[in-house]
């Protein structure tokens, strides 16, 4: 596969080592696949045994670099343009679940990554291990399987919503890599600078990135923590937060007087 070769060639070659009495349409595309998604870490192909998943791709034609590229690539005039260019630091993975009242699942389908599903679950990619070993191993960059600068663009993803710096994003992730046994190295993804976090350094994840900055902007809190943990809007947030107060103080003294009008009358009838 990392020769180039086109995906009947393959189909051929294997088909001939197994000899016709072993060998199989079936069988060897299935091998193919499996070879395919061990490769790519993608779920490339229906699996023999087992259900498909609903975000299967497709490999039938061409070469493997030829489907990552097919796959991956933008063609003209699909890239989504952002209301702002900059990404603020509130884009992380933790405020999407916090503000957003989104769902972060983890995914070892990298087709998947930074995907947005329903509204309310958002896909992360969570082998950072793969994609340093997919950046170190390979002596050229015309040996990659994917298309140029592809890993390390995902890499800055995880980058900018697992952000080294951020404390509280730090204990998040630790507690989930802990809680899913999930790779460890996801806590060492670094962080980005101001002149790193803007759409235009994102070719390859930009349209998805942009759904999940739209998601997040037009999220409204929902829940007592959603308006708590949201502070964009901080004259909203003291509003908000004052009204409660003033709602429970005057409950509370409401709930004393109503105790010490109720005691001044049984008093009243005892001493009767």
């Amino acid at each position: 596969m990392q020769e180039d070769k086109q995906r009947a060639s393959l189909h051929q070659d294997i088909s001939q080592q197994l000899g016709s009495s072993n060998s199989n349409t079936t069988t060897v595309d299935c091998s193919i696949n499996l070879c395919s998604r061990l490769l790519l870490m993608m779920s490339i192909g229906e699996p023999p045994l087992g259900i498909d998943g609903p975000n299967t791709i497709r490999w039938t034609t061409g070469t493997l670099r030829d489907f990552t590229s097919a796959h991956f690539s933008l063609g003209p005039g699909v890239r989504l343009q952002p209301d702002k260019p900059q990404i603020g630091r509130i884009f992380t993975a933790l405020n999407l679940r916090k503000i957003g009242g989104m769902r972060i699942e983890w995914t070892q389908n990298l087709a998947d990554h930074l995907r947005l599903v329903d509204d309310k679950t958002v896909l992360i990619f969570d082998c950072v291990a793969f994609l340093r070993f997919q950046n170190n191993c390979v002596a050229s960059p015309q040996q990659h399987l994917f298309p140029a600068s592809f890993v390390d663009e995902t890499l800055r993803t995880l980058a900018l919503l697992l952000p080294q710096n951020d404390t509280k994003t730090q204990a998040w992730i630790k507690s989930q890599i802990r809680k899913y046994a999930l790779d460890p190295l996801l806590a060492e993804c670094g962080s980005l600078a101001t002149h790193e976090r803007r759409f235009e350094n994102f070719k390859y994840w930009n349209n998805r990135l942009v759904i999940l900055k739209q998601a997040l902007d037009e999220a409204r809190p929902q829940t007592l923590s959603q308006w708590w943990f949201d502070r964009r809007n901080g004259v909203q947030w003291y509003t908000f937060w004052v009204a409660i107060l003033v709602f429970l103080v005057t409950t509370f003294f409401g709930l004393v007087q109503s105790i010490e009008g109720g005691l001044q009358v049984y008093l009243s009838w005892k001493t009767t």
